[in-house]
């Protein structure tokens, strides 16, 4: 427990730290369950939110008002699993495909998917912040009659509000990553590139930007 604890404390103050503990001793435990409590608590914060945006869809579908009630709190309900599962799935599938490219790039074969695991779900407590963050923003400065599609609950400023208001929600939910605090979760994935792949800081920082994109891209696409 008080090196899992050290692991946290580290990823945020010291990564690279953590990342040198994670490589010989991939724990993981701890740091999923904080995941999985960010991402309740934010999908329980966001569902006003989400609400909304459901029911404007289903209105201009001219769907019956009791249907989307109903609808409403199915997806309260679901969107609560969801928010467990989703998130656990996406760790677990960029961790394999990750452990493939290593393999492939014949990266030092004592590094392990549990390795590669560790590290990703450790990295990925940035990005929670980062969605924990965005969402405090959107509970203060956003009204809820405001959200008309995903894009509308980005609030850190990014290169999508150079977009105005453009109706092509694939290209905002891309550009909203390109933001400031993107560059912390950047960096510490920069350094975990770096320790695990034992390279150099310019190769280091070509596949953290590709591994972003890469998860950047999936979900602009599956808006």
């Amino acid at each position: 427990m008080k090196a899992s604890l050290q692991n946290i404390v580290d990823i945020l103050a010291e990564p690279s730290a953590a990342f040198a503990r994670l490589k010989s001793e991939p724990k993981w435990g701890l740091a999923i369950v904080i995941i999985c409590l960010f991402a309740v608590g934010i999908a329980w914060a966001m569902f006003p939110f989400t609400a909304q945006m459901m029911a404007q869809t289903m209105m201009e579908a001219g769907v019956p008002a009791e249907q989307i009630e109903i609808s409403t709190k199915i997806g309260q309900i679901s969107g609560l699993i969801g928010s467990l599962v989703a998130p656990i799935i996406w760790l677990l599938a960029i961790s394999a495909i990750l452990t493939l490219a290593g393999r492939l790039l014949a990266i030092d074969d004592a590094i392990r998917f549990k390795h590669i695991f560790a590290a990703v779900v450790h990295t990925s407590l940035i990005s929670f912040l980062i969605a924990l963050a965005n969402t405090a923003l959107l509970a203060v400065f956003r009204d809820v009659e405001a959200i008309k599609n995903v894009a509308d609950m980005k609030m850190i400023p990014g290169l999508h509000l150079l977009l105005g208001a453009s109706e092509n929600v694939k290209l905002l939910t891309f550009l909203s990553y390109f933001n400031p605090l993107s560059l912390w979760y950047l960096a510490v994935l920069a350094i975990g590139v770096r320790i695990f792949a034992d390279t150099d800081k310019t190769k280091a920082c070509i596949g953290a930007i590709v591994i972003w994109l890469l998860g950047v891209a999936v979900e602009a696409i599956f808006v």
